[in-house]
């Protein structure tokens, strides 16, 4: 029987790599993307190609409640059974001269953490029995990163959700979460400088790349008695 994914934040690059690897392997993909249409459409119409109708695409401005319950509603008719939910959308934004204004605060929590929590909720009725929920965290999370103090706890607030929602909807789904370090390279020419800066404190010092990101999504995937957990992988900055 083909499997179901919803996964927020599609046509990121992470959100991409995701998609690819799990329809790669029979799974059929509800789709999120922000603003991102054209990367979403495109990622879509390609995956269609090699196997019609098994990826279909969904846009909501995550913090804004009204557009999230509309995406919800639709996603709730289209795919009245779901075997995974893939929470990947984040904002990742710093302070501006040290301080951060109450609209960013409240889009920064809204999208990292108000968002994933409210989709686990209204979809927990699509979901099928041994079924699996999928937070993508980040070491940030755990070990403050200066400048980002409101992505930081929110992201720690999504670490604890992680750990809240295993107890609430088990046996029937499991809960767990990744914890990533510096993946990729920055979109952003701006960028560059904060990168450096992580890869300097991150032991291994190297970027950890798309590959071993889906290789641990995969193995939470098919790992049936794992739940609660938050995996890093981030070249062990998160010891350091």
């Amino acid at each position: 029987m083909t499997k179901t994914v919803f996964i927020t934040g599609g046509s990121k690059r992470l959100g991409q790599a995701v998609t690819k690897a799990l329809h790669h392997r029979g799974w059929n993909i509800a789709l999120h993307y922000g603003q991102s249409k054209a990367a979403a459409i495109s990622l879509a119409d390609t995956l269609n190609a090699q196997r019609p109708e098994s990826v279909q695409c969904y846009q909501a401005d995550l913090s804004n409640d009204e557009s999230l319950e509309a995406m919800l509603t639709n996603i709730e008719i289209d795919y009245p059974s779901l075997d995974a939910i893939v929470n990947n959308a984040a904002v990742f934004a710093p302070s501006f001269e040290g301080r951060t204004s109450r609209s960013q605060w409240d889009q920064i929590f809204a999208v990292n953490l108000k968002a994933p929590f409210f989709i686990c909720q209204r979809l927990n009725h699509c979901l099928t029995e041994a079924s699996s929920i999928i937070n993508i965290c980040d070491v940030f999370g755990r070990r403050p990163l200066k400048d980002f103090t409101a992505y930081s706890a929110s992201k720690a607030g999504l670490i604890m959700l992680t750990r809240s929602l295993a107890l609430e909807l088990a046996p029937k789904t499991r809960v767990n979460g990744i914890a990533p370090g510096a993946l990729l390279p920055p979109e952003l020419q701006g960028d560059s400088e904060l990168l450096s800066e992580v890869l300097t404190q991150t032991p291994l010092g190297t970027l950890g790349g798309v590959s071993g990101f889906v290789q641990t999504l995969l193995f939470i995937l098919h790992q049936p008695n794992m739940t609660g957990q938050i995996i890093p992988i981030d070249g062990g900055l998160s010891i350091n």
